[in-house]
């Protein structure tokens, strides 16, 4: 009852997620349900040549957690969610944020980016973050704890200039992600043990997203973007490079290049949401319930809701609705 009450008085602040909140069956029940979505599958399925739903819905191939395909797959349900909501609940983007890839998703809510290029873009973005490490040369690794202001001392330390670890996700107060070159992050981890500075632990991903090995890929970013055309817009969107707020008039196809090799700043982000707004509802448009647990670890005040299946989806509409 609280957060529909607040919902009258509240700025509404679309959060859209990245790689990580992918699952096997994601999007099917809502596909059932409504017109928008099975629009947006098809739309998605045309331009690249695949079928979306095989992918999203049963992945036979095994091929949802290669970036390459994750990155589209997520881009196409939190858009057809988020045309969901915008047709059915009459409600428009004016405030958003993406995790990641999730930042082409807030674009296309904007529409900033036609949903063809964003999927276009993602798709390649995927393609030419694999190919700027080789498998097996990088690795990442979450970091759980409370001495955060200490992790990036550890990198530092061990970190050189052929072996590098970085800090390349700000989730939460207690939570980062590092990256780099296999051996460095192994090594941070060890450290991070040994001196009983919280919980690393490796995780399973094909490339050392969002470290500096990853200029190669944004150099191919910046020209294959070249091609695609980024509109004007009315609302406001927080970049992850920088956590500022941008609008139509400032953000410029720059900051996607430059977001491939740096650090995606989402606590910064969040608080920046609560500084800017008096009262704010944060609705994650996407798969999974990632980005509502960083936020409340985040900002414990923070109203959030979901739509990660047909109930989160239908109370979504609900509450907006009003």
């Amino acid at each position: 009852m609280h957060l529909i009450r607040s919902i009258y008085m509240a700025d509404v602040v679309f959060m859209f997620p990245g790689q990580g909140s992918q699952f096997v069956g994601m999007g099917k029940d809502i596909f059932e349900q409504f017109h928008e979505v099975k629009e947006t599958f098809q739309e998605a399925s045309d331009v690249l040549g695949i079928s979306m739903e095989r992918l999203c819905f049963e992945d036979p191939e095994s091929k949802l957690n290669l970036t390459e395909f994750t990155q589209p797959a997520i881009l196409t349900v939190s858009t057809a969610i988020y045309r969901t909501l915008e047709k059915r609940a009459n409600v428009e983007s004016s405030f958003v944020v993406g995790h990641s890839l999730g930042e082409y998703s807030a674009l296309v809510s904007l529409g900033a980016l036609s949903f063809s290029d964003a999927l276009k873009s993602v798709h390649f973005r995927g393609q030419a973050m694999q190919r700027a490490v080789p498998i097996g040369v990088g690795a990442m690794a979450a970091y759980l704890g409370n001495s955060g202001n200490l992790i990036e001392e550890v990198c530092n330390d061990i970190s050189t200039p052929n072996s590098v670890v970085e800090i390349v996700n700000f989730n939460s107060p207690g939570q980062l992600v590092l990256s780099g070159h296999k051996s460095a992050v192994d090594k941070a981890c060890e450290v991070i043990s040994e001196k009983k500075l919280g919980k690393a632990k490796s995780l399973a991903v094909s490339a050392p997203f969002h470290s500096s090995l990853m200029q190669p890929a944004a150099k191919e970013m910046e020209h294959f973007l070249t091609n695609i055309e980024l509109h004007k817009f009315s609302g406001k969107i927080i970049a992850n490079v920088d956590a500022n707020i941008y609008t139509g008039e400032t953000y410029t196809k720059n900051i996607l290049v430059k977001q491939i090799a740096s650090a995606v700043l989402w606590t910064q982000s969040l608080i920046k949401i609560n500084q800017e707004l008096n009262e704010s509802i944060l609705v994650e448009v996407g798969p999974g319930k990632v980005l509502q647990g960083l936020a409340k670890k985040t900002i414990e005040t923070s109203n959030t809701m979901g739509t990660f299946d047909l109930n989160a989806v239908n109370s979504v509409l609900n509450i907006l609705s009003k």
